[in-house]
């Protein structure tokens, strides 16, 4: 049984439905054969989306969102809208080796009159606040897509009622006109209302990111699942920029490993004394229940592969001053508990750990 519908809306707007026995259309070219996904006929055929921002995030998923035949929009600023006008859309991943390219629609700023059902701002945090003027006369959902720990409320007395937060389930880097990434099994993408429910619009935006092979999951709290996301790659990244943020030099400091693996052991129990309960049940594993040497050796295989490079140090490359502010709030809110982090604040300082 189909719905009538996309994401509900609050201020409006309503997603177009294709029947399914309609061929699903596409615009991508594959380097392996090509595969056609449409969308399963228990669901809207396609939500319109305006992607703002074409980093590594941004792009991935307005990839992954046209090929489940949904109708997207780029909004992209400077060299990444001249390359999106010339080359198209161009993602490698790095797990398969697919190579897509699509052709995209992309604009410099939201054209008036264009209806969309939801946005995703996709950009660092420090440039969440000022995304928001830019979107003010665009009628529908908007979903701050990234770690906004410390701002969400700010966010949502911004953008209203329409405000829905998320996190990405991806990693990568921008290499030329190309996006390589890897998508991160142990991490699902992250959907939330700001009222804490469950409510329509999320469980459709869920359905959504499915359609597009990202598996989902749901937060009550995302404020308190950013700032254990922070807890996490906080103290990866400080360590990162000890080794002038070279993974596989992080891999062979196993001083320095322990110190992080040591960090986000104290950052954890510090949001669990503090009535956190948004901690990855993995992660809760791999820090509190499993021995440290254990968690040691597990970051030491991650810096030395692939996923060093695209999920941890690109982007503590292209965006240090992200960690830095993700560290303000992350240890705001171990004071807050009351507790002490040793070994974080042995990381946040200046000069060998």
């Amino acid at each position: 049984m189909m719905v009538s519908s996309a994401i509900p809306p609050i201020v409006g707007g309503n997603a177009t439905i294709r029947d399914p026995k309609t061929p699903c259309p596409s615009s991508a070219t594959h380097d392996a054969p090509q595969a056609k996904r449409c969308l399963p006929h228990w669901i809207i055929a396609a939500v319109r989306v305006l992607v703002v921002g074409a980093g590594v995030i941004g792009s991935v998923y307005a990839g992954r969102l046209l090929e489940a035949g949904h109708t997207v929009t780029l909004c992209a600023r400077g060299e990444r809208l001249d390359a999106l006008r010339e080359h198209g859309l161009i993602l490698a991943e790095e797990v398969t080796h697919r190579r897509t390219q699509h052709e995209v629609a992309v604009v410099s700023t939201p054209e008036p009159g264009v209806a969309y059902d939801l946005v995703l701002v996709a950009v660092r945090r420090d440039q969440m606040m000022g995304t928001v003027p830019m979107l003010a006369s665009v009628d529908a959902n908007v979903m701050f897509f990234g770690n906004a720990a410390g701002l969400t409320a700010q966010l949502a007395n911004a953008a209203g009622r329409r405000t829905l937060l998320g996190f990405p389930g991806v990693g990568g880097i921008t290499d030329g006109v190309t996006v390589r990434f890897v998508q991160i099994r142990q991490q699902k993408t992250m959907v939330a209302d700001t009222d804490h429910r469950e409510t329509a619009r999320v469980k459709a935006l869920a359905a959504m990111f499915r359609t597009a092979r990202f598996p989902t999951q749901f937060s009550a709290d995302a404020e308190g699942w950013l700032i254990a996301h922070a807890a996490l790659v906080v103290p990866l990244a400080m360590a990162l920029l000890r080794v002038d943020v070279q993974p596989r030099r992080l891999a062979a400091d196993r001083a320095l490993l322990t110190t992080v693996v040591r960090a986000t052991r104290e950052a954890f129990r510090a949001l669990q004394a503090a009535g956190n309960s948004e901690i990855p049940r993995n992660l809760l594993a791999l820090y509190l229940l499993m021995p440290e040497w254990f968690g040691v050796r597990y970051w030491r295989t991650m810096m030395n592969g692939r996923a060093g490079e695209l999920c941890f140090a690109g982007h503590t490359r292209a965006a240090p001053e992200e960690m830095t502010s993700l560290a303000r709030v992350l240890r705001s809110a171990i004071d807050r508990s009351g507790r002490r982090a040793p070994d974080l604040e042995s990381l946040l300082q200046p000069g060998p750990v």
